[in-house]
């Protein structure tokens, strides 16, 4: 079951990175973030509290604040490179956030095995390829999508650790504590910024599409992940850039090049032997 909830995160995840990287094209990312955050954050919290499961403990309380400060940074970042740089280059490299929680994940005793050691490298290169390929526009001026998809992978694979750390108490509880904290870092950011407070009535749609999608997918990581291994649940759900990817090229017509292609493959390739593993 966590395997599927897993790969369900990530295809959710990919859909909702490639709206969030479509509206902070005409929208700042911040006002975004903040938006999608206050348009699902009474839901969440009514949600929680009528099942029973609103659990404030250091655990969840300090992981929460974790999640929501490196989610909210990570996520910021990468809708700003997914808005300035090409689709199919920046969410791969940002996804190589994946090797944090897998590194954490091995140091702290997870026993993953030959065949899902092998497949969990693939995975890994096979995105980092998917990416690679653009690193030459540094030399172009085409650099800054680079750094903020390289603070994304950072700050992301830092979240996927806080939020694994705090589910193995509540996932909800947790995800409640990071929505409160996301709100209260984003909001200060939009008046000093001077940015975008209120969104136009159009933009509101997709905004509460990409909350409602980001709380689905950051939820049905953290219920995979309760009781599971960290490195090879996170490693299924950062499959997200090949859903983005794709979107990318189907609705955008971006063009992916011989190593990206190859780069998907082996990612694929990856996760089936982490699957079967």
């Amino acid at each position: 079951m966590s395997v599927f909830l897993a790969l369900l995160a990530s295809l959710i995840w990919g859909t909702s990175d490639f709206l969030g990287g479509t509206v902070s094209k005409k929208l700042p990312a911040v006002t975004t973030l903040l938006w999608a955050n206050l348009l699902v954050l009474p839901g969440l919290m009514i949600v929680t509290v009528v099942i029973g499961d609103l659990q404030l403990t250091p655990t969840t309380i300090g992981w929460g604040i974790v999640a929501g400060i490196s989610g909210s940074l990570g996520i910021c970042a990468l809708y700003q490179g997914l808005a300035t740089g090409v689709m199919g280059v920046v969410a791969p490299i940002a996804s190589t956030s994946v090797a944090i929680p897998v590194i954490v994940g091995v140091v702290t005793g997870e026993a993953i095995g030959a065949v899902r050691g092998f497949g969990i490298a693939m995975a890994i290169g096979g995105i980092i390829l998917a990416g690679g390929p653009s690193v030459r526009e540094f030399r172009s001026g085409g650099h800054r999508p680079l750094l903020f998809a390289g603070a994304a992978a950072v700050l992301i694979g830092i979240f996927l650790v806080a939020m694994a750390n705090g589910s193995q108490e509540s996932a909800l509880s947790t995800l409640v504590v990071m929505r409160i904290t996301d709100v209260g870092l984003l909001l200060p950011m939009v008046f000093i910024l001077g940015l975008t407070r209120i969104p136009g009535r159009s933009a509101v749609p997709s905004i509460a599409f990409i909350g409602a999608a980001d709380l689905a997918a950051n939820a049905l990581y953290g219920f995979a992940v309760h009781g599971s291994q960290m490195a090879i649940t996170a490693v299924l759900a950062s499959l997200y850039p090949v859903v983005t990817l794709l979107m990318a090229r189907r609705i955008n017509q971006e063009r992916l090049n011989r190593e990206q292609m190859i780069g998907v493959t082996l990612a694929m390739v990856g996760v089936a032997a982490v699957v079967l593993g």
